[in-house]
């Protein structure tokens, strides 16, 4: 499996910041201009282990819907998923949220698994990665952006 990190310090307290990250809508919002995204569906209520969205994102011609659950929530401090569905074989989501001096310190991993074992390797290596790291690094810019307006 691939394995991305990213950490991005945000001048928010971590209660706002965790409430920010766990919303679905605003994961949609947050996709950088080339993709467009929609929630199809949603569980009702407040956000919870076995929390249910299904998503169809189209980028580059390409349009796929997937369903997020969610893993573990554990309040201000992490958030995790999985997601089915779309060309991707396998793929987890761990958000981690830390107090600091400035505000919160948000890490953000990734796991995925590409179909097709050797060819999924070489087009990961190739595109993916590529893609999914941009990807995470302008939904982080827009995250710090939206919380730290106030």
């Amino acid at each position: 499996m691939t394995r991305i990190e990213k950490t991005i310090e945000i001048k928010a307290p971590v209660e706002k910041v965790f409430a920010y990250v766990i919303d679905v809508e605003n994961f949609i919002k947050n996709q950088p201009p080339e993709m467009t995204s929609e929630v199809l569906r949603k569980d009702e209520g407040p956000q919870r282990v076995g929390f249910r969205s299904t998503i169809r994102a189209k980028a580059g011609g390409h349009v796929w819907e997937v369903e997020d659950e969610t893993t573990e929530l554990v309040k201000n401090k992490k958030y995790a998923g999985r997601q089915k569905g779309g060309s991707i074989k396998k793929m987890e989501h761990i958000d981690l949220f830390e107090p600091t001096k400035q505000g919160t310190k948000l890490t953000s991993i990734l796991e995925y698994e590409l179909p097709y074992s050797l060819l999924g390797k070489i087009v990961d290596a190739i595109k993916v990665r590529k893609d999914i790291e941009k990807s995470m690094d302008y939904s982080n810019k827009k995250t710090k952006e939206d919380l730290e307006k106030e």
